[in-house]
């Protein structure tokens, strides 16, 4: 006889917990998607998102091969996170440069991980309520509009999305070591049956802890902030888990001799190696990236003393936001010395009052160390240690930190109220009114995430002296064309700082736009003063570059590209131009080089190797010249120039072995397609074509017409040489360019 019996009672509580549990679920999707509906309706903004997207040109042409490898291999961004590159390519393969659908992407995700994590904390605790609340607040906090509302955040998201499936899957792998494992003093059963079903517990619990495994290596992909996970596993077998059994464990049954309590703790470190490993490489390899794009402050730029000083007040002010987020912006400036008074003192003997109370009460409350533990631990690859970028706090770093703080909220605030009457409406009160006010701020702080003049004007004003966020405004202005104002916000940020090296920079960009060129070029040098990072310096060399050619300053354009390919040589545009100045300056053997090093670096350079054809023809060597112009057609096959000189050689040339008639009057007979047939000279190259391929009526004809077309235009050398010309097609004698000879 089955010892299970059915029960009706049993069966329909189990039935009701099941319902509840999925009728949160939808309510959680409902009140996250209502909270950020609106960024349907937002555009992308000049900052970060014109780097990730739609000033890339990588990310623009969707997932090829070529893009995989460029986002394995790259550190743009003074970041790696290649699945992150891999998001933007879908999105543009997708949307093509629509942001509506990036940004309910970036939703689509911001609710999966909001179920995932509810699904996480009520499998790990059984508590339905408390795992509800925490994951409501997850849902719609104020502080987490930017993670979702920026399309350049996608990491965030993404990189959440796998930290959960990491803590899911290791949660799943406990579960089944446990079930593999008998308790201690139990003989394992010896049957078959047992022996059968062992072993597909052991191979799946394997490939739970695998898909752990995985899942991290896949978040590390997307943002290395998740490196913390080994550390977040570890709280997690301490509570809820309780693979611990600490001597201060509520439960005596449970507390483990100090010997065993040792030898848990090694095995537990022993199994998270794998994970202990790819977090030091990702360490390593972000510390690279970062260092290689210029986004580390050095000790010079801000001080150790400074950054250990600022860690306990960017602690304090992401607490004192968990329960005021107000005033929040895109960007917050660090400041050196901002910290100094009360603020670093006040702010440490808090933190450490409250790690003190968490340790007292890890007997009764082992959920507030934990939570506590799992905040301070989190934040700690952006708490400032390390200091990346000119910001002091970002909403956006509190992504998945914060989730130990709601952990304390969701499981201390019912324990605290324990002994209250009408607990359940008290706690059901205070739950409904914090959604209410966190998703009327959330909706509010979504849209100002509308467009960049509304969020960078918001950013301004909650502080007016934050000359980075002048300096965006004022790149937003200027995407929208709005060049005055651009320019005004400029003012304000160099009034704030007058070193600030990217907005000169900007602002030269700007000057260039209205052809004020001798304020752009003061522009440019004033922000190369007061740049240290060698790819800053050569752009900015070849900005003065590209303003000295138009200001028609050869001698002065050809030392500012100079000094760039000093720097940097490996750059075939600016050789090309250089090479193009030192032709036009009639410096030719240096034109030579130059155009040379273009083509070595990039030899489907068009440009280059119609110049170097060109120069090598200007010196008779035409053998060596035909050679680059074929190249330049093969490039383009529309190359004019390229098309008009391979056919004037091909049909003039003294050398019988280069000249070839037959081909020479195809190639003319283009160039004068792309002219209307209107330019006199390449209408005396298709004559002369003609002629070498002995068609010599066709050859008169052609060179009459061109003969009246230079009359009309006054072109007397050009009408002398034509005479001249027609007189060899008249003779029936192909024309040859004696001056070919002369070289």
């Amino acid at each position: 006889m089955s010892r299970f019996r059915y029960s009706p009672r049993a069966m329909t509580a189990e039935v009701k917990r099941q319902i509840i549990k999925y009728t949160i679920c939808l309510l959680l999707v409902a009140v996250a998607f209502s909270a950020f509906a609106f960024v349907s309706h937002c555009s992308f903004i000049v900052f970060d998102d014109g780097t990730y997207i739609f000033n890339n040109t990588a990310i623009q042409n969707g997932v090829t091969w070529e893009a995989i490898k460029w986002a394995f291999q790259n550190f743009d961004s003074s970041n790696w996170h290649p699945l992150t590159w891999l998001s933007h390519m879908l999105d543009c393969q997708w949307f093509a440069l629509d942001p509506a659908g990036p940004h309910l992407i970036n939703l689509t995700f911001h609710i999966a991980n909001t179920l995932l994590l509810f699904l996480l904390l009520h499998n790990l605790t059984g508590r339905l309520w408390p795992a509800a609340f925490a994951a409501m607040l997850f849902a719609i906090h104020p502080m987490h509009v930017e993670s979702v509302a920026w399309v350049s955040e996608r990491k965030d998201v993404l990189s959440a999305f796998f930290f959960l499936l990491t803590l899911l899957a290791y949660a799943r792998y406990v579960e089944l070591r446990r079930k593999t494992s008998p308790p201690p003093g139990v003989p394992p059963p010896v049957s078959a049956t047992f022996d059968k079903d062992s072993k597909i517990r052991v191979r799946t619990m394997w490939m739970a802890y695998g898909l752990a495994v995985f899942f991290f290596a896949l978040g590390l992909m997307s943002k290395p902030m998740v490196v913390t996970v080994p550390f977040a596993l570890l709280l997690l077998d301490f509570w809820p888990l309780q693979r611990i059994a600490s001597k201060h464990s509520e439960d005596e049954s449970t507390v483990m001799p100090r010997g065993s309590r040792a030898k848990a703790v090694q095995r537990l470190l022993v199994e998270k190696i794998p994970f202990f490993i790819l977090a030091a490489a990702s360490c390593v390899v972000t510390y690279i990236a970062q260092n290689t794009g210029g986004a580390v402050k050095s000790q010079f730029d801000y001080p150790l003393a400074e950054r250990l000083t600022h860690v306990p007040v960017a602690y304090g002010w992401y607490i004192f936001k968990l329960f005021w987020p107000a005033n929040l912006s895109v960007f917050y400036i660090l400041r050196p010395g901002q910290d100094s008074g009360l603020e670093m003192p006040g702010a440490t003997w808090f933190l450490l009052l409250v790690t003190f109370v968490a340790v007292v009460c890890i007997r009764k409350y082992p959920f507030f160390i934990v939570g506590w533990l799992w905040f301070l631990g989190m934040l700690v690859p952006v708490i400032g240690l390390v200091q990346v970028g000119n910001q002091a706090y970002a909403d956006r770093y509190t992504y998945l930190p914060y989730i130990g703080l709601f952990i304390i909220l969701a499981w201390g605030i019912p324990e605290l109220l324990a002994k209250l009457p009408f607990r359940p409406l008290i706690l059901g009160t205070g739950f409904l009114l914090v959604t209410v006010a966190c998703f009327l701020q959330t909706v509010k702080e979504v849209h100002y995430w509308k467009n960049g003049l509304l969020l960078f004007g918001h950013a301004i004003e909650v502080d007016p002296k934050d000359e980075t966020a002048w300096a965006i405004l004022g790149s937003e202005n200027a995407r929208w064309g709005n060049d005055r104002l651009a320019l005004d916000c400029y003012d304000h940020s160099l009034a704030l700082n007058r070193n600030f090296n990217l907005v000169w920079h900007d602002a030269g960009l700007l000057l260039v736009r209205e052809e004020r060129y001798a304020e752009a070029e003061h522009a440019f040098r004033v922000s190369l003063e007061n740049t240290r990072r060698k790819k800053d310096k050569v752009e900015l060399n070849n900005d003065i570059g590209n303003v000295l050619v138009a200001e028609d300053k050869a001698g002065d354009a050809i030392a500012a590209y100079q000094n760039s390919l000093e720097l940097s040589p490996d750059q075939p545009i600016v050789q090309t131009e250089l090479g193009r100045l030192f032709f036009h300056e009639n410096q030719y053997d240096q034109a030579d080089a130059a155009f040379e090093k273009a083509i070595h670096l990039n030899p489907t350079n068009e440009e280059a190797q119609v110049c170097l054809g060109m120069i090598l023809q200007g010196k008779g060597r035409d053998s060596e010249a035909i050679p680059h112009y074929r190249k330049a057609i093969e490039v383009n096959s529309n190359s004019f120039v390229a098309l008009n000189n391979l056919s004037w050689l091909l049909a003039t040339d003294p050398n019988p072995e280069l000249r070839n008639g037959p081909e020479a009057v195809p190639l003319a007979q283009q160039a004068c397609q792309q002219t209307g047939y209107k330019d006199v000279s390449v209408l005396g190259t298709l004559a002369a074509a003609f002629a070498e391929a002995g068609q010599f009526n066709d050859a008169v004809a052609t060179a009459q017409k061109a003969l009246q077309m230079a009359d009309q235009q006054g072109k007397a050398e050009l009408a002398s040489s034509l005479q001249a010309q027609i007189k060899f097609y008249e003779s029936r004698q192909p024309f040859r360019d004696t001056t070919l000879e002369a070289h």
